[in-house]
């Protein structure tokens, strides 16, 4: 059993390998992967002359990219919106890329982090028993959710694989436990590493604390076990899961000014009980559609294998699931990224669940009842595929490759003191093509030409960088501007979606010049 999990848990780390998209590019990926850059190399917080200099409204947020907002504690500076604990984790892989001069290295940590969950979702599922451990595996394995973000340089999966350890392991003994040494009931060790694994998971996710808290409090009632070996080991949870959360207090004064601010912005901003219906009604049709109805099996875990595992795995799947119905209400059914603990949780249970439904069912009815299991979780699995194939999952490196390609075409063919306006790509251009970026929805409206003038006069050229989708605002914020119009032939045209202009060649084109565009494969 334990071969065929190995084996499984490569399969995963490979494919998040060949399909994964291996690109900084969208605000959360540049976060992250310029964060752990930042970690490695420093400094933390670099200053952008510029953004001391502009005399235009707010114009830090001008030279803050994507995934960045100005620093309230380092003026001039940008910090990371995102939480520490995933490019923490990237930056050694940093520092052997940059050994091996093979930057891509550090994209291969959430494939890691996958074969993780992979090996955790089989260590948990074993609690109800080695068949349903490896169903558990199999299934999460396939989840279309899961793999949409293993795919993606992004914290769920290693939140998600972070928080099933810790469940993993401060859940007790199986032959799973023991095989790694956790110690038996009664042993520190279990509630050490359970520890250790929430102090990770939170220093990576920190909005989901109330699950640790949660863990901590189930370790301290656990039935089977005397008090004295409850506080014993509900004091060694607590002591092994403070380095995260005083790490994240620390990081948080450091970049925000306050431990208790973060980069997303005041909490009055982004929760709301007015969000829980749309959130619930959302989450719910999502799981529907890409989990199948049999999901639901799981809500008769409770009632069919009751005890202290499964009013655990029910609590903390419920706080993953209360910590976001309030959260910001978004359209796209790959926001249940958010739910990926819940759903490796529910995931589990349902196996659970199923296993006890057919072992009831089967000898009164004379039925196969490993071929009827392995059947059901074939089937699951072989949808799940189908579906994430259906989502684009397996699309997803060429879909997110335009940022590579649109960041190289400018450190190849911009010159060095070229100053690119973007918004969408402005973490991109800064990574790959190594220029300076002006984020142009941030620039207020009347400032454009401006700007522009600002900039030349302090030696910058600039150039202007949208994807086509963007073009369209671009012309309606800046309407009085008539560069805004870009009404000339762009000088490059990559991918089909993204286009750079060259603002000086507007006048040479309204005077009738022909001007070409590039094309570049």
């Amino acid at each position: 059993m334990r071969i065929t999990v190995a084996l499984l848990a490569a399969i995963v780390f490979v494919a998040g390998l060949r399909w994964g998209t291996f690109a900084a590019g969208g605000s959360d990926s540049y976060c992250y992967v310029h964060q752990a850059e930042l970690w490695a190399t420093g400094p933390l917080q670099a200053v952008e002359p510029l953004a001391r200099q502009a005399p235009w409204p707010d114009a830090p947020l001008t030279f803050a990219p994507a995934g960045h907002i100005p620093s309230p504690t380092v003026r001039g500076a940008a910090v990371p919106m995102c939480p520490p604990g995933l490019s923490l984790a990237m930056a050694p892989l940093v520092l052997v890329g940059a050994g091996l001069n093979r930057p891509n290295v550090v994209f291969a940590i959430v494939p890691l982090f996958g074969a993780l969950l992979v090996i955790a979702a089989y260590m948990l599922g074993s609690r109800y028993g080695s068949r349903v451990g490896l169903a558990s595996a199999l299934l999460v394995a396939c989840s279309p959710a899961f793999l949409f973000q293993l795919m993606q340089p992004m914290s769920d999966v290693p939140a998600t694989a972070l928080w099933i350890l810790a469940i993993a392991c401060a859940s007790g003994s199986s032959s799973a436990a023991r095989s790694i040494r956790l110690g038996g009931p009664g042993g520190p060790v279990a509630p050490l590493t359970a520890g250790l694994a929430t102090s990770a998971a939170i220093l990576v996710r920190p909005n989901l604390l109330p699950m640790g808290i949660a863990l901590g409090l189930f370790i301290l009632v656990r039935p089977e076990r005397a008090w004295r070996e409850r506080i014993r080991d509900a004091a060694i949870f607590a002591a092994a899961s403070a380095p995260g959360c005083i790490a994240v207090a620390m990081i948080q004064q450091m970049f925000y000014g306050s431990p208790f601010r973060s980069g997303y912005g005041p909490l009055v901003a982004l929760f709301a009980p007015s969000h829980i219906p749309a959130n619930a009604s959302r989450y719910f049709l999502w799981m529907w559609q890409t989990h199948t109805p049999a999901w639901l099996i799981a809500l008769a875990a409770p009632l069919l294998l009751p005890g202290w595992l499964t009013a655990m795995l029910v609590t903390l799947a419920a706080v993953n699931v209360a910590c976001y119905l309030p959260y910001v209400v978004f359209n796209d059914w790959w926001y249940l990224r958010f739910m990926l603990p819940a759903i490796a949780i529910v995931t589990i249970l349902m196996a659970a669940a199923l296993d006890a439904i057919l072992r009831r069912v089967a000898p009164r009815t004379g039925a196969p009842y490993t071929a009827l299991f392995a059947a059901f979780v074939g089937v699951l699995c072989v949808f799940s595929i189908r579906e994430a194939r259906t989502r684009s999952v397996f699309d997803l490196a060429r879909l997110e490759s335009r940022y590579v390609r649109a960041g190289l075409y400018v450190a190849d063919h911009l010159p060095p003191n070229a100053l690119v306006i973007t918004s969408w790509e402005s973490g991109s251009v800064r990574f790959y093509g190594h220029r300076t970026t002006l984020v142009w929805d941030a620039l207020d409206p009347a400032w454009l030409d401006r700007a522009i003038a600002f900039t030349r006069a302090r030696g910058f050229e600039p150039y202007l960088l949208f994807e086509r989708w963007e073009e369209p605002n671009f012309r309606q914020r800046f309407t009085s501007s008539a560069i805004a119009s870009l009404d000339w032939p762009p000088m490059a045209e990559i991918a089909g979606q993204v286009r750079i202009y060259r603002p000086e060649d507007r006048a040479r084109y309204v005077a009738g010049e022909s001007l070409a565009t590039d094309y570049p494969r």
